[in-house]
């Protein structure tokens, strides 16, 4: 099967000169007399979807929608640490919600060019070209939809332009929404179940994301809209369908979701057996805890739709590949027996999960920390390194022997690691380095238990043991063995070791956007709002259950019950359970900062990440940053300026 991320750009559109061209005149090597071709129209449709790569992938992806929430907080590195703890450089000027706003309104207008002019094209099949219009309309939907999620109102062009203009202004979110919802109703009609090259969109997950888009609209009108209708809605109340409720929206978007779980209409969907093997190869003798490989094939029974990447040469652009994977990486290549590679990655240390999301995961079936309980945290982070210092080649730094030699001495680094309390002279032999004994490649080098295990045990073993931070704040630096803001749980999901070398961003892994682990939640949370509580705890019960497989091991049966009796899962589920499965399950899969948004459930941020919190220094301030701001450039290049396009209130 051919996978559309080996397409080349099939239309090429010059940089926004500055953010007011929403209405972007398509140029490019060709004429755009070209686009009513079939040739042309195929073009500049693969170029719609090469547009999403200037975005999804991208650290501004990773910045919006998982950084500053209630599981994810900042590391050591990064200058925008400010988004984490909402400070003063969270503001209009600010890079990361300025590019979002002009890439997928790039994207909007390819969109719109293909719904105009596929109609006078001839000589194409006609259902080839009612599929190309409907791919147009999905995307169309889902730049949508993540704008007015994170600007609220926003500008609705449905034409394309032909050229640049400054004059624009905020559609109300009611009418975005409609927008929205018509384009995925009409797209769903005309995409196939499948594709031949898998990428484009198709019928599950035109679904897939119509059901996200109900759910979210079943939200509104939320308490800020409510009071300031002239800003945000079209009319004194906010505007749905003929007929349309917040109670109807709950039910369609679990209508809709249950037609990808129960298969309804065609498709093939599953969830995998194992949690684990939907972003990892097979782990074989390295365990569940170590570093992820991609899968050979990124195309799975669970997976409904992905943005396109690889890593083969000449099918991608220099610069615009997945980066994703330097984002949440731990410092590990400073210890005794490692070296940077291309398996553990290059750690940007931009972020790591609070204690809050640490503590999510009921990871063991008791206090003995012999069994595992839920699958998920180490199918989500890594907490065991192998040593490979002396590995050479591209994809490993050069370190040296001297790295693979025991701990002795002033070789332990800083503060004193691996251990705590004995002598570091050149002379001594640190207790807990077996007599100064060398790694072998692939021993043990560092590893996070996940719990106390207390002076003896480190003393007993040659490798680096980094306990969990039990209380906020977690150390600037460790001097105890502890989790910090260098070292922590490494979110793997992303991790990318097909790159050429160890310093190269341009990652090949596609970013997994709609899978069906997720579908089951999106129809819980809709059973949720629609009512039926005991409807929603069996959605979360099939995840959870799912959960606890262990790939065939003697406690799986035992262990499948056991996470969801009395003591594991509650009997009656909330809101708030939900957004904890959600975390547990989609941790790092850029969703967080829409599911606050959606749900409202913003004191999460203050009660769980301890930087953000203004309890603790931080200062984030639901009533303004519900929503992200307009880009200053935006408004500066508006006729009228912010009378003819407001900022967005706080701003």
């Amino acid at each position: 099967m051919k996978n559309l991320r080996f397409m080349a750009w099939g239309l090429a559109l010059a940089p926004l000169a500055a953010c007011v061209n929403l209405d972007e005149q398509l140029v490019g090597t060709v004429t755009t007399t070209y686009f009513t071709t079939p040739a042309g129209l195929e073009a500049a449709v693969d170029g719609d979807y090469a547009q999403l790569r200037d975005f999804f992938g991208r650290e501004e992806s990773f910045a919006v929608t998982e950084f500053g929430t209630d599981l994810t907080t900042n590391g050591d590195q990064g200058g925008y640490q400010f988004e984490n703890t909402y400070a003063a450089g969270l503001n209009a000027s600010a890079v990361h919600y300025q590019f979002p706003w002009t890439s997928l309104y790039r994207g909007i207008n390819t969109s719109n060019t293909v719904i105009e002019r596929a109609p006078a094209v001839t000589g194409m099949d006609p259902a080839v070209k009612a599929s190309r219009i409907a791919e147009a309309k999905f995307l169309r939907a889902l730049s949508y939809f993540w704008l007015v999620q994170m600007y609220g109102p926003a500008p609705l062009p449905l034409t394309e332009s032909q050229g640049a203009s400054n004059v624009a202004h905020r559609s109300p979110v009611d009418s975005i929404y409609l927008q929205i919802v018509k384009d995925l109703r009409e797209a769903i009609s005309d995409l196939p179940l499948t594709q031949s090259q898998f990428g484009r969109a198709t019928k599950g997950a035109a679904r897939h994301l119509l059901a996200k888009v109900l759910l979210t609209r079943a939200y509104h009108p939320y308490g800020y809209e409510a009071a300031n209708t002239d800003f945000y809605l079209s009319g004194p109340t906010f505007l749905r369908d003929a007929g349309g409720t917040a109670a109807t929206d709950f039910a369609a978007a679990r209508a809709i979701a249950d037609t990808l779980i129960q298969n309804i209409g065609g498709g093939s969907y599953a969830l995998l057996p194992n949690y684990v093997d939907i972003f990892c190869a097979p782990m074989g003798a390295r365990g569940p805890a170590s570093y992820c490989n991609v899968p050979t094939n990124e195309t799975n029974a669970e997976l409904i739709w992905s943005v396109q990447f690889t890593t083969t040469a000449g099918q991608f652009t220099t610069d615009r590949g997945n980066a994703l994977f330097v984002q949440m990486l731990s410092f590990y290549d400073d210890r005794q027996g490692m070296t940077r590679d291309c398996n553990n990655g290059r750690g940007f240390r931009r972020a790591r999960p609070t204690l809050f999301a640490r503590n999510l995961w009921q990871r063991w079936t008791d206090s003995t920390y012999t069994t595992t309980l839920d699958t998920r945290y180490d199918g989500t982070f890594q907490s065991v390194w192998h040593a490979n210092a002396a590995n050479t080649g591209a994809c490993f730094m050069s370190q040296g022997a001297a790295r693979m030699n025991g701990y002795r001495g002033t070789t332990c680094g800083s503060g004193g690691l691996p251990t705590f309390g004995v002598a570091t002279s050149d002379t001594a032999t640190v207790p807990n380095c077996t007599n100064g004994a060398a790694f072998v490649v692939g021993d043990t080098a560092i590893f996070q238990p996940g719990h106390m295990v207390g002076q003896a045990v480190r003393q007993a073993v040659k490798y680096a043991i980094y306990e969990p931070c039990l209380a906020e704040p977690c150390p600037n630096q460790t001097t105890v063995g502890q989790y910090d803001i260098f070292r922590y749980p490494t979110m793997k999901k992303w991790q990318d070791e097909a790159r050429p070398d160890f310093n190269n961003l341009d990652g090949g892994r596609d970013v997994l956007l709609m899978r069906l682990g997720e579908t089951y939640l999106l129809a819980a949370e809709a059973a949720l709002g629609a009512g039926d509580q005991p409807g929603a705890r069996a959605y979360v019960v099939t995840l959870r259950q799912r959960a606890a497989n262990c790939g065939g091991c003697a406690a799986e049966a035992a262990n499948r019950a056991l996470i969801v009796d009395a003591t594991h899962m509650p009997a009656t589920i909330d809101l708030e359970y939900i957004l904890d499965e959600r975390g547990r399950e989609l941790y790092g899969e850029l969703t967080r900062w829409l599911d606050l948004a959606r749900t409202g459930l913003w004191h999460r941020i203050v009660d769980d990440n301890w930087q953000a919190s203004p309890l603790h220094g931080g200062f984030f301030n639901e009533a303004k940053h519900h929503l992200r701001p307009i880009p200053q450039a935006q408004i500066d290049l508006t006729a009228g300026g912010t009378r003819a396009f407001p900022q967005n209130p706080g701003y």
